[in-house]
């Protein structure tokens, strides 16, 4: 018993070591590609050493690679640059080594142990966001702005954590034999799905304001009875008008206004009307990149249609000329430009058709497998934040693709809630065939 502990133990210590990884590897200030490769690497040595084969190795990693290797030789074949040819190798591959990953990992924990991993994570969560705000609070104290553009003083807030919070609350799973600890819980996970709602305001992010308000509006949709959907259209209603009735009449340039991701969104609205660039620099070049993207993918049509134009590939400003809104480390020295932050832009101009619907396949598969059965109160909390995780990694992609794709957590979560699944399932046929 004791030797199964210290290997259970172990295990838990891996975990935690691939979820925070790149934070520990932060002080050694790495370059970022030096530092992905170093989490990749030890992902790879994590599956080499719990499987001791690739032969057996998870399916979908297999697969991933059998896909992955076309595009790579394409991009060799095309000569684009060894590094982002790595690279974008890499970042196709993360998802499905955090899958293998996490299946071998979580396969080792019982039941109750991966729950306590969860609800551990939750805590460190926590405690990241709180930290966050007596950051911001002392910042603003100090005479820094409330709402700044992109600013380093933002809410550490998390998709899954927040939903998590949300279905801890609903479910009334925050239930300890100490009432005032019972509260004060509560008090905390209240505040984190506050910060969820206002930190795309504080940083002024278009990006995070829509998929925060998608994740509401299916919270609302398909997780919330009548009594508490009136009480939300009461609470929005009353939000927003509080919010209307600030924006009026302020500018970027008034730091005490909570209207700055309104201003944008005004912005966008008038690079529609007038078509000038400089109007929304942002929005703007999302535009020209999806032009020459797609551009540049019917111009090969239909040779582009399976593999793209391999891992690695740059495309240029042959469609849409692009006057800003992109960091300067993305272009190359022929003036290609490697970034694409459209995510099926992405998959589509890199690995090509095969190599985007199998990315869809695996998400839809194994979305599909989690599921909300009404059988346990922690699984279906666990199971519904993990489907919401899912749907907003992948619309938030849209915008910035590092929610799900590059990421080694997106597969890593979604090994833990399917192999969570599988131990109840097991634990709830056992005591089934007890009882008979």
């Amino acid at each position: 018993m004791r030797i199964l502990k210290v290997y259970n133990n172990f295990y838990v210590a891996i975990i935690l070591l691939l979820i925070f990884i790149g934070t520990f590897l932060v002080p050694l200030e790495l370059h970022p590609k030096v530092r992905y490769a170093v989490i990749f690497l030890l992902h790879v040595l994590v599956i080499l050493f719990l499987k001791n084969s690739f032969v057996s190795m998870n399916r979908w990693l297999f697969f991933a690679i059998i896909v992955s290797i076309p595009s790579g030789l394409l991009g060799l074949y095309m000569e684009w640059g060894y590094i982002d040819i790595s690279a974008d190798i890499g970042r196709y591959l993360a998802p499905f080594l955090g899958y293998a990953a996490g299946v071998l990992l979580f396969n080792h924990l019982d039941y109750y142990r991966i729950l306590y991993v969860l609800y551990g994570l939750l805590a460190l969560k926590l405690f990241s966001f709180y930290g966050s705000v007596v950051s911001k609070v002392s910042n603003v104290f100090q005479g820094g702005p409330l709402v700044e553009y992109a600013s380093p003083y933002g809410l550490e807030v998390h998709f899954l954590y927040t939903f998590l919070a949300y279905f801890l609350l609903k479910n009334r799973l925050v239930l300890l034999e100490n009432k005032i600890v019972s509260w004060f819980i509560k008090v905390l996970l209240i505040g984190y799905i506050v910060g969820f709602i206002v930190n795309p305001i504080l940083i002024m992010s278009k990006a995070r304001t829509l998929t925060m308000l998608l994740s509401l509006t299916l919270i609302f949709i398909f997780f919330t009875n009548l009594k508490n959907k009136v009480l939300l259209i009461i609470l929005a209603t009353l939000v927003t008008g509080t919010f209307l009735l600030y924006s009026s009449g302020q500018t970027y340039n008034d730091s005490t206004a909570l209207d700055g991701v309104t201003l944008r969104f005004q912005d966008t609205l008038e690079l529609i009307k007038t078509n000038v660039y400089s109007t929304d620099s942002s929005t703007a070049y999302r535009v020209a990149e999806i032009k020459n993207v797609f551009g540049m993918l019917y111009d090969k049509f239909p040779y582009s249609l399976p593999f793209g134009f391999g891992s690695g590939a740059l495309y240029y400003e042959n469609y849409a000329t692009i006057k800003g809104g992109i960091s300067q480390g993305n272009y190359r020295a022929d003036g290609g430009i490697h970034d694409i932050f459209f995510m099926p832009g992405g998959y589509l101009f890199r690995y090509g058709m095969i190599g985007l619907l199998f990315m869809l396949y695996f998400v839809v598969n194994n979305y599909r497998k989690i599921s909300v059965n009404n059988t346990n109160a922690h699984q279906d909390a666990i199971a519904a934040s993990l489907k919401l995780f899912i749907i907003i990694s992948i619309i938030a992609d849209l915008f910035v693709p590092v929610h799900a794709f590059g990421n080694f957590q997106f597969g890593l979560f979604i090994a833990m809630g399917i192999v969570l699944q599988n131990k109840l399932k097991g634990q709830y046929s056992s005591s089934k065939a007890s009882v008979v």
